[in-house]
């Protein structure tokens, strides 16, 4: 009994704290995406031009959000720059 009760709390720790970490971080993975839309639509012209379109390289989106946030997800760059715009996710 003892090694049945073991092997359960080994198999639920192991699958469910990173499962906790992994939804915590995508609970911010859209909103990048959100963050852009609304502003994209709130002020028209003003997003530019894709990366692709210019001839010298472009920092990524995961190295601007590293830069600006300390890590590289697009979600977290997304929460930030919505705050400073006044945009929600």
């Amino acid at each position: 009994m003892r090694k049945l009760l073991a092997v359960a709390v080994l198999i639920i720790g192991t699958t469910a704290v990173p499962a906790l970490a992994l939804g915590a971080e995508a609970d911010s993975a859209g909103c990048w995406g959100s963050v852009t839309s609304q502003f994209a639509q709130s002020a028209t012209g003003a997003m530019g031009d894709h990366s692709s379109s210019f001839e010298e390289p472009r920092s990524g989106i995961g190295n601007v959000a590293y830069a600006n946030t300390g890590q590289h997800q697009p979600g977290v760059l997304g929460e930030f720059l919505g705050g400073l715009l006044g945009i929600s996710c």
